[in-house]
């Protein structure tokens, strides 16, 4: 069949061929398919988006759930050893190669002087302070022997008998003072010769503490209160150098206060003051070796005088002491 050509057709008919435009037939069906398969795979990369995300966020959250957990961990071991963190820091001094004696005062039955409310003895305070001063000495390294670590008793002359058995190198007898008035403030009581050692075991404990804060230094004092031609039974019959440290009168409020806020840190300096004693003495040398190969004995005292006698008889009649306003009450059953 011939087909005529367009000028062919025009000649022929006069006008020009209209020709049928064929319609392109549209696949609806795979138009759809295609869309379908499009928004399933712009779907699966948003979950897969979303995962990835998420597993990220995860993961940042465990770990910080990891460090939280340690963290709280580690904050709940520091506070269930509040006071073994202490231990834990270098000691300001180690290997101290002496023994000391650490007579807490009073004790059971004999409780000491008391508040003015009469409801806190002295011979828990005493106690309180004694194993304080004995954890520092003996994580430096010293030999601690204690009069005693609970509420227990020894009589006076018990007391020097133990410590001298021990061959100790000084003795610190701790106690609370007592006055009915208004006085504050802590001293330290040495035999009335006036020995070197025991001074200056007592001046070193009471500069300790002062560097703490104490309501008053009322310094180093010779004898026994209101008589000093006597003196405290332990600083009469010890042979090593010794003191007695009165922490504070117990019937004021500040020393009260002081006492409690500062206990830990009074323990420490005590035996810090015994320790530095022990160095200036020529006992042991800065690093703790111990340098004298005796017991370190206080020449100066009657006790250790093989001319006096007067230490080693005990008083048969009651002491007399001034009773002027100005003398305080200390602890009545300590003379000697």
């Amino acid at each position: 069949m011939n087909t005529l050509s367009d000028e062919e057709f025009e000649q022929i008919y006069g006008r020009k061929p209209v020709r049928r435009v064929k319609k392109k037939k549209i696949y609806w069906n795979r138009i759809i398919i295609a869309l379908i398969i499009l928004i399933g795979i712009i779907i699966g990369l948003v979950k897969l988006t979303a995962l990835v995300v998420s597993k990220i966020r995860g993961d940042n959250t465990q770990n910080t759930n990891i460090v939280l957990n340690n963290t709280s961990s580690s904050k709940a071991e520091k506070d269930t050893s509040s006071e073994e963190e202490k231990d834990d820091t270098p000691a300001k001094y180690s290997n101290m190669d002496f023994t000391v004696c650490i007579d807490a005062g009073h004790g059971d039955y004999d409780g000491g002087t008391t508040d003015a409310a009469g409801t806190r003895y002295e011979k828990d305070d005493n106690l309180k302070i004694a194993l304080e001063v004995q954890k520092y000495l003996e994580k430096y390294g010293v030999n601690v022997v204690m009069i005693r670590d609970d509420d227990s008793f020894l009589e006076l002359d018990e007391r020097c008998e133990k410590a001298n058995n021990a061959k100790a190198d000084m003795y610190v007898s701790l106690h609370r003072n007592s006055y009915d008035g208004d006085i504050s403030g802590v001293e330290v009581w040495v035999n009335n010769s006036e020995p070197a050692y025991d001074t200056k075991l007592a001046e070193n404990i009471l500069n300790n503490l002062a560097q703490v804060g104490i309501s008053e230094n009322r310094g180093v004092q010779y004898g026994y209160v209101g008589n000093p031609s006597v003196n405290y039974y332990i600083n009469a019959d010890t042979v090593m150098p010794s003191c007695l440290v009165e922490l504070g009168f117990i019937t004021e409020e500040i020393d009260n206060k002081l006492f409690d806020e500062h206990l830990t840190e009074y323990g420490q300096a005590v035996a810090d003051g015994i320790v530095q004693t022990a160095i200036d003495v020529g006992l042991v040398d800065e690093s703790g070796k111990r340098l004298m190969s005796d017991q370190l004995i206080s020449p100066e005292k009657p006790v250790n005088n093989s001319d006096s006698s007067s230490a080693a008889v005990a008083m048969t009649e009651p002491m007399q002491t001034d009773t002027s306003n100005d003398v305080y009450n200390t602890q009545e059953n300590e003379w000697y």
